[in-house]
C-alpha cells in the first residue's frame, strides 16, 4: 500500500496529509482544485478481497453513493489512478467535517450526561435507521471512533456516523468484509458466528451510549496488540459472562426505565432485543415502556437513582429550567375583563379535565390545546398564567430556550421528553410562548432547519388531552404556524385577545391601582377613554410611571399624574389597531 505525501495528486484532489494508514485502505485530508478541503479514502486495488467488490466496485463506494443523509457522512466523489507504485488505486471522496471524533472526547476523560448523551445517540440512530430502511443496510462497525462531532457553531454540533467500510446486507456466514479492524467492545454476541443483522446495530448504538456515560465500553476489558481474531474474541466473550455495571449513571441523571432500555438493548439474546426502531422511539419519549422481555440481561433491578436524579417539584428528563408545577395566585380574578371568554373557558377546558368521571359519563371530550393571539403586550402570556392559576392545574411556561440542544435535532427529544414529563403531573398545562418559533409553517424559510421538530410536535399534540396535557400557544403571527397545529384534534380553540375595550381599559387601571395610594377621585373611565388602542401592558406601564411620580412627590397617586404618563406615552400598537370579536 502506497503512503501518499504532502501535494502528491490523485485525481484533481491534492493531498495534504494522512489520517491513518491500512493494508486494504488508508485516509488522508486532501483539498479539491477550488482548495476546499476533503476525506479520500484510498483502496489498493491489489489488496481489496472479491467479497469487498460490488459490480466491478468498492463495495463502500457503490454504497456511498447511494446514501444521503444529514448524520452519514455524505458522497462526493470516485474516481481510480495507477500512481507511482504502479499499482491501480481507487479512491473515495467525502466531505470533510469541523469537529472532533467521540473517540477522542472519551479518551481526554470527557463523559456526557444523560441529556447530552441522549442528543448525540438520538442522531446517530436517525442515521442508522436511514441506512436500515432505506437501502437496507446494516452499518455493522458503530463504535466512538466511527462517529463525529461536527462543529456546526459555536456552540453546535452534529453527529455524524463516518466510515462506511462495513456496511453490508444482513450477513449469515462469513462476511464480505475484514473483522480484524472491529473493535469487538462494541460488536453485538451473534456477530462473532458470523452474523451481522440490524439488531446488531441495536447492541453497537447502545454499547456507544454506555461508553458516553462511563467513558468505557460495556463489559471493558483490555485487549492486548497483536492477537489474532478468535483470540480478541475469546477475551470479549468471557468479560461479558459477568453482570453489565451501572455505577455512576444515577449521577448521570439516569432513572431505572433509562437504565432497562440500555440493558434491553445491551440484550446478549438477539430475540429478545430491541430493535432500533424502538430503541430511537423509547430515546427520544414517543415509547415509554420498556418491554418487560428485553430486561432480562443483566438485569438493571439493582439500581437505584440518587437523590439527585430522582424527581423533586419536577423530573430531570428536559431541562432544570423547565418546572411543572403547581401556579398559585388569584386566577381569572386578576384579570380585568373578557368575562365571556373567562367563562366559557371554565365551562370547556377546566370543567371538563378537572371532573373527568362526569366527562367520561357523558363521553365529553376535552380540548387538547388553545392558542391565544393577537398584537404584542395585549395579555396572552398573562391570561394563561391566570387560566393556570384558575384551573389549579400543573403548569409550566416554556420558552426556546428550554428546548434547545447543542447538538442538531437534539431539541426533538427534549419535546418528546417534556411532554412525557407533563403526562405524569398530569393534569398539566405546556404554555409555549411565542408559539410560532417552535412550530413555523413547513416549507418557509424560517422552518428549513425545524422539519422534525415540527413533526415531534404533531405527533405529541393528537390527542394529548387524553394523557391530562393541555397545551397553550401564545403568538402574534397566527400566519406563521404550521397549518396542521391549528387543525382541529390539535390546537382546538383560536382565541384572539385583541386590544382591550374601553370595559376592559377601565379594569384594567383599576387592577394596576389597586392596593397603592390613590385617592377616592380617580376617574378611571376617564383614563380608559384617553388610552383608546392601548395595549395592557402599556396602562400598566403608564400606573407605574405615575406611581413613580407620586412617589418622588410623597404623593398619592392622583388623577394628574396618571394623565400626564398617558400624554407622555404612545400606543406600543400605533395608530390603528382592528378589534374583532374573541372566538372559536
Amino acid at each position: 500500500m502506497i503512503t501518499l505525501k504532502k501535494n502528491d495528486v490523485v485525481g484533481k484532489y491534492t493531498v495534504e496529509h494522512q489520517i491513518k494508514g491500512g493494508t486494504v485502505a488508508s485516509t488522508y485530508r486532501v483539498s479539491d482544485s477550488n482548495g476546499t478541503p476533503c476525506f479520500m479514502k484510498l483502496y489498493d486495488m491489489a489488496e481489496v478481497p472479491s467479497s469487498m467488490m460490488k459490480d466491478d466496485t468498492v463495495s463502500e463506494i457503490a454504497y456511498s453513493r447511494q446514501i444521503k443523509h444529514e448524520n452519514v457522512i455524505s458522497y462526493i466523489d470516485d474516481g481510480a489512478e495507477v500512481l507511482s507504485d504502479g499499482n491501480r488505486y481507487a479512491y473515495l471522496i467525502t466531505n470533510f467535517f469541523t469537529g472532533k471524533l467521540l473517540s477522542e472526547q472519551l479518551a481526554s476523560g470527557v463523559t456526557y450526561d444523560w441529556e447530552s448523551a441522549k442528543a448525540i445517540m438520538t442522531n446517530v440512530l436517525a442515521g442508522l435507521l436511514y441506512l436500515h430502511e432505506s437501502h437496507g443496510l446494516n452499518h455493522n462497525d458503530i463504535t466512538p471512533r466511527n462517529i463525529i462531532l461536527e462543529q456546526v457553531g459555536s456552540d453546535t454540533y452534529s453527529p455524524k456516523i463516518i466510515d462506511l467500510g462495513h456496511v453490508s446486507k444482513t450477513v449469515s456466514g462469513v462476511p464480505p468484509f475484514s473483522v480484524d479492524d472491529l473493535t469487538l467492545q462494541y460488536c453485538a454476541p451473534e456477530t462473532f458466528t458470523g452474523c451481522y443483522e440490524k439488531k446488531s446495530d441495536t447492541f453497537s448504538a447502545a454499547a456507544v451510549l454506555y461508553s458516553m456515560l462511563t467513558g468505557k465500553a460495556p463489559w471493558d476489558v483490555e485487549i492486548p496488540a497483536g492477537l489474532q481474531y478468535p483470540a480478541k474474541k475469546k477475551i470479549v466473550r468471557n468479560a461479558r459472562k459477568q453482570p453489565l455495571q451501572t455505577e455512576g449513571f444515577a449521577d448521570k441523571g439516569l432513572t431505572k426505565t433509562d437504565v432497562d432500555l440500555i440493558f434491553a438493548c445491551l440484550e446478549r439474546d438477539v430475540d429478545i432485543r430491541l430493535t432500533l426502531n424502538d430503541f430511537y422511539d423509547l430515546l427520544v419519549g414517543k415509547k415509554t415502556d420498556v418491554p418487560s422481555s428485553a430486561r432480562k440481561d443483566g438485569s438493571s433491578d439493582d439500581f437505584t437513582p440518587s437523590e439527585t436524579s430522582q424527581p423533586q417539584t419536577h423530573e430531570e428528563a428536559v431541562s432544570t429550567t423547565v418546572q411543572i408545577k403547581k401556579k398559585t395566585g388569584g386566577g381569572f380574578a386578576d384579570v380585568a375583563g373578557m368575562q365571556t371568554l373567562k367563562d366559557e373557558l371554565t365551562k370547556r377546558v377546566i370543567w371538563v379535565l378537572k371532573d373527568r368521571e362526569k366527562a367520561e359519563k357523558y363521553r365529553l371530550t376535552p380540548p387538547n390545546g388553545m392558542i391565544l393571539y393577537g398584537p404584542p403586550g395585549c395579555g396572552k402570556t398573562y391570561f394563561a398564567e391566570k387560566f393556570a392559576e384558575e384551573a389549579q392545574f400543573n403548569f409550566t411556561m416554556v420558552s426556546g430556550s428550554d428546548l434547545g440542544s447543542t447538538y442538531m435535532h437534539g431539541t426533538q427529544g427534549k419535546i418528546a421528553s417534556l411532554f412525557k414529563d407533563a403526562e405524569k403531573k398530569a393534569p398539566a398545562i405546556l404554555c409555549f410562548d411565542e408559539f410560532d418559533s417552535f412550530v413555523p409553517s413547513r416549507g418557509s424559510s424560517d422552518a428549513n432547519q425545524r422539519g422534525e421538530e415540527v413533526n415531534e410536535f404533531l405527533a405529541q399534540l393528537n390527542n394529548c388531552s387524553k394523557r391530562g396535557i393541555f397545551v397553550i400557544g401564545t403568538t402574534n403571527r397566527l400566519e406563521l404556524i404550521d397549518p396542521a397545529i391549528l387543525r382541529k384534534g390539535r390546537m382546538d380553540l383560536h382565541v384572539e385577545i385583541p386590544a382591550p375595550d374601553a370595559e376592559t381599559r377601565a379594569s384594567i387601571f383599576k387592577l394596576h391601582l389597586r392596593e397603592r395610594p390613590v385617592p377616592e377621585d380617580i376617574n378611571v373611565e376617564e383614563l380608559a377613554t384617553m388610552t383608546e388602542n392601548y395595549a395592557a401592558a402599556d396602562i400598566a406601564f403608564i400606573v407605574n410611571e405615575a406611581a413613580m411620580m407620586a412617589a418622588l412627590a410623597d404623593d398619592l397617586i392622583r388623577q394628574e399624574y396618571l394623565v400626564n404618563s398617558i400624554k407622555c406615552n404612545k400606543s406600543s400598537l400605533g395608530e390603528v389597531c382592528v378589534r374583532r370579536k374573541i372566538g372559536y
